[in-house]
């Protein structure tokens, strides 16, 4: 069961996004999939929260440098927008307790991202007044990523793991192709380059081992020759992702993956891992990119299967993936071409009941009855 969520999210004067804090804002469930056109705001919504991600490892310079410069970040430029914004509410299951984070970021001479002002409230049902902590104007990284009380520890670790998982890299100098310690194998890394080392872990760990034997059923299913992983470390403790077809002696390495198998094996693992492992957030750009048909399908059952330990965020182009899920796991993206800017709608099943008698979630949003294609 989810312990803690992100309960909503408002952001402003990012990217797409206008400098409308409130109006930007959208609640989020334990499913969230957002539907919309290229260029509508989807990805951006989704490097937003990685931006967060980052800056609570004091990270946020580096993010900004690898995104071009903080001109780059801001709606129509620094010119036009003056200021950053975002607040993030995060909720305890049971409602006892309440968290809300948020910031302003503004643009330096060095274009560079610095803090307007950051601020933290904290609320809980035995106390009447929120506690509140603030960190003043002028820090580059941010105030929370340094502090060590138990409530400010406590909401930047799940700041922190707000990691979104990109495994769309399957080249030939990509790390999920390469050898790795066996002990980097705390958590799946964010593009899955210590994979081996994290399945070979699962696999001799006997609490975790039925996880294991799972994930290799469910891969089955897309590669009917794949029999198991050869995840045996050399003398120097390293291991690659090494498999076995059904039936044959011969080992395969990474490189024998197709992209695709390559991208299922690597969602599968992030998915159907053990709970205590799992992030609290999962966060997907898109990854049905290069899954057959029947993938997506199972793909699916794997997100509703995550979605009982860990909130999930995606953002698709898939009406197959769509088809998978109810009106209430659906946000849609869409670009406001006439005040040129990105809004969110979330959607009710209420709303749409007729329609859902003969039609399916993908053929609808094909329609525009969900609204979210090029105009």
């Amino acid at each position: 069961m989810i312990e803690t969520y992100l309960k909503s999210l408002a952001l402003s004067g990012y990217r797409s996004y206008d400098s409308d804090l409130a109006g930007n804002k959208i609640e989020l469930n334990d499913v969230n999939i957002i539907i919309g056109a290229n260029g509508a705001g989807k990805s951006n919504l989704i490097s937003f929260l990685e931006m967060v991600s980052f800056m609570m490892t004091r990270g946020l310079r580096n993010y900004t440098a690898r995104q071009g410069g903080a001109q780059s970040l801001f709606y129509f430029g620094a010119g036009r927008t003056e200021r950053i914004e975002g607040e993030l509410q995060i909720h305890d299951t049971d409602g006892s307790k309440e968290n809300t984070y948020s910031f302003g970021l503004e643009r330096s001479a060095g274009d560079q991202l610095y803090f307007a002002w950051e601020k933290v409230a904290y609320q809980d049902k035995w106390h009447c007044k929120p506690y509140e902590r603030q960190w003043g104007v002028g820090h580059f990284e941010a105030g929370l990523s340094g502090e060590w009380d138990a409530t400010a520890r406590i909401l930047r670790n799940y700041l922190e793991r707000l990691r979104v998982f990109h495994f769309n890299d399957t080249s030939i100098n990509a790390r999920i192709r390469s050898t790795v310690r066996t002990t980097d194998a705390a958590y799946l890394r964010s593009d899955g380059g210590n994979i081996a080392a994290f399945l070979y872990q699962m696999r001799e760990n006997q609490e975790y081992i039925s996880y294991y034997e799972r994930i290799i059923r469910h891969i089955r299913m897309i590669l009917p020759q794949f029999f198991d992983f050869v995840l045996e470390p050399d003398g120097n403790g390293y291991l690659s992702l090494n498999w076995r077809q059904e039936g044959a002696e011969e080992v395969f390495g990474p490189y024998q993956f197709s992209d695709g198998a390559l991208r299922f094996v690597a969602l599968t693992t992030l998915l159907l891992q053990p709970a205590k492992t799992a992030p609290m957030t999962i966060i997907l750009d898109e990854p049905e990119i290069g899954l057959h048909p029947y993938a997506i399908s199972l793909l699916a059952k794997e997100i509703r299967m995550a979605s009982r330990t860990s909130q999930i965020i995606i953002s698709t182009q898939s009406p197959l993936l769509l088809n998978e899920f109810s009106c209430e796991d659906i946000i849609t993206a869409e670009y406001d071409s006439i005040r040129q800017r990105s809004t969110l709608r979330r959607h009710r099943e209420e709303n749409l009941r007729e329609w859902l008698q003969d039609y399916t979630l993908g053929e609808l949003w094909e329609k525009n009855v969900l609204g979210g294609l090029p105009l």
